[in-house]
């Protein structure tokens, strides 16, 4: 998984004004544009936030994230002229947006994923209730029942945090101490081995990851 990336990239879904700026954040490695869809796309203009709602799906390069509300907050321009407040906006995502909001929005700042959060890649998918993708310092925090699943091995915790430049991933815990439930835990399988037959769970990822290449 590496950085949430030319995120500004959602700006060409809401029109003009939100020109791309210096951010790069990716879902996927290489230099590919962010395809965003959702049913409902808010602008909140003095906020510097686009609220995208219901069926949330952004997707880059093969890698997909996937929730029931992702909030992209944007930093203001530098010098940008103060202007008074004004009410949301909603505009239809594949209609294009409103050329007078956001003309003042600059690099992105950090994105908010709520509800039924899936990220899928190629090799492995990685499931909570919120994420959090922050500019600065470049991690990717990932909250709520957090279950990682690479073909067969499955590793579960309270929260996976992810150092994007570097790749390095912790996964957390609240419990601590032996025979405790709650604790980290990780299952793997050889290569010969197979993974016991499991029903279908409720709320599972929208696509299975492809197992990983040998």
């Amino acid at each position: 998984m590496t950085r949430l990336a030319q995120v500004l990239a959602v700006a060409s879904l809401v029109g003009a004004a939100l020109a791309a700026g210096a951010a790069q954040a990716q879902l996927a490695a290489g230099k590919g544009p962010i395809d965003v869809t959702a049913d409902q796309l808010e602008m909140v203009d003095a906020q510097h936030l686009a609220i995208w709602r219901g069926n949330v799906e952004a997707v880059q390069n093969g890698s997909r994230l996937v929730s029931d509300t992702l909030n992209v907050y944007f930093q203001g321009k530098p010098n940008a002229p103060a202007k008074p407040a004004a009410p949301p906006q909603t505009v239809n995502p594949r209609a294009g947006g409103v050329a007078s909001v956001g003309a003042d929005w600059g690099a992105v700042d950090h994105l908010i994923a709520d509800g039924h959060v899936f990220f899928v890649s190629d090799t492995q998918t990685a499931r909570g209730n919120h994420a959090v993708y922050e500019l600065t310092p470049d991690t990717i925090t990932m909250t709520g029942d957090v279950v990682v699943v690479q073909g067969d091995n499955v590793i579960k915790g309270d929260k996976l945090v992810i150092q994007v430049k570097t790749g390095h991933a912790d996964i957390i815990s609240n419990a601590t101490g032996r025979n405790k439930p709650e604790r980290v835990r990780g299952v793997f399988y050889n290569a010969n081995q197979a993974a016991p037959a499991q029903p279908a769970a409720a709320g599972a990822a929208p696509a299975p990851a492809k197992p990983a290449k040998p």
